[in-house]
């Protein structure tokens, strides 16, 4: 594989994931601080009803912090795969497992976060007739729609980047291997 490009290409995935998880920071934050719900006949922002009112158990406050850790998290890890692209010292075989881990990275995070997701939105809201933050968040505001179907786009995007990148990985490391057999033969 040549080099130059594998290391090109990396900055340029790591730019956009950076800019993909700042945006989706962004999003978690205005999505939970502007979007309001109508629940028993009074108007809620969302982080007043999972944080404040009452309205949510204890595991809705933690899925939320928790989302919000594994997003930092990923901002964290496109800004290392960037700084590791820059160097430019990472030797081929080394760069090839790095390339396979930042694939299982992206994976493994991207399910993770497709979890707090799912379980965040299933969370029941306790009013009169309870119901899932999803539900009411799709049935009462098209910006709030509009801002969660965001969350799932960018893991969509993560996890078949994941896929691209862990299976490079992987055959760049066949490949060296393949060579280092045939030279020594």
């Amino acid at each position: 594989m040549e080099r130059k490009a594998v290391l090109k290409w990396l900055k340029i995935f790591s730019i956009i994931f950076i800019l993909l998880s700042v945006v989706e920071l962004l999003d978690l934050i205005f999505f939970s601080t502007l979007i309001n719900l109508t629940l028993d006949s009074s108007q809620y922002s969302i982080i007043h009803i999972i944080f404040e009112s009452g309205f949510m158990d204890i595991h809705a406050i933690l899925l939320w912090i928790f989302l919000l850790c594994v997003i930092c998290g990923f901002i964290v890890l496109s800004y290392s795969i960037f700084n590791a692209a820059k160097k430019n010292k990472i030797e081929n075989f080394t760069l090839a497992k790095f390339l396979l881990l930042i694939g299982l990275f992206l994976i493994i995070g991207g399910f993770i976060k497709t979890s707090f997701i799912a379980l965040l939105g299933n969370s029941t809201i306790n009013t009169i007739i309870p119901d899932t933050l999803q539900n009411v968040i799709l049935t009462q505001s098209l910006l709030g729609t509009i801002m969660w179907y965001y969350f799932t786009v960018v893991v969509s995007c993560f996890l078949i980047s994941g896929l691209i990148f862990g299976g490079i990985g992987l055959k760049w490391v066949l490949l060296i291997q393949e060579e280092e057999e045939t030279s020594n033969s």
